[in-house]
């Protein structure tokens, strides 16, 4: 975790900020918004995409997706942006819930293993 210091409560106060439980981000954003150095963004930009394998401690965002974005000019480097999405809320653990999850990212709150092969959820029987 100290590879990463400091930065899921940077990202945390970017989405709380923004009001947004979903949403694509780049790492220029974070850099304009936290005054952050060069350096730092390669850090940002390492942990938005360990984010895309899985959940950080206890953050309660996940990085669903990332796209490759082109520069204006033949010579900009390419950009990564990032789509931020708030984690599902699993509550499948809980008595007479049989599986389900509810949350945001719930694919499908009926049939909660609908498709999307990073939701899965047990069930209790």
């Amino acid at each position: 975790m100290r590879k990463y210091q400091g930065m899921p409560e940077l990202l945390e106060q970017f989405m709380e900020e923004q009001g947004a439980i979903e949403r694509w981000i780049t790492v220029q954003e974070l850099r304009d918004r936290f005054n952050l150095t060069r350096y730092q963004c390669n850090t940002v930009s390492g942990f938005l995409r360990r984010l895309e394998f899985g959940s950080f401690g206890k953050l309660p965002y996940i990085v669903a997706r990332i796209e490759k974005t082109e520069g204006t000019h033949p010579s900009d480097p390419p950009k990564c942006r990032y789509l931020v999405r708030q984690k599902e809320v699993r509550d499948a653990a809980l008595p007479g819930n049989k599986g389900r999850c509810t949350g945001p990212a719930c694919p499908n709150p009926a049939n909660p293993v609908s498709g999307n092969f990073r939701h899965k959820v047990r069930s209790n029987e």
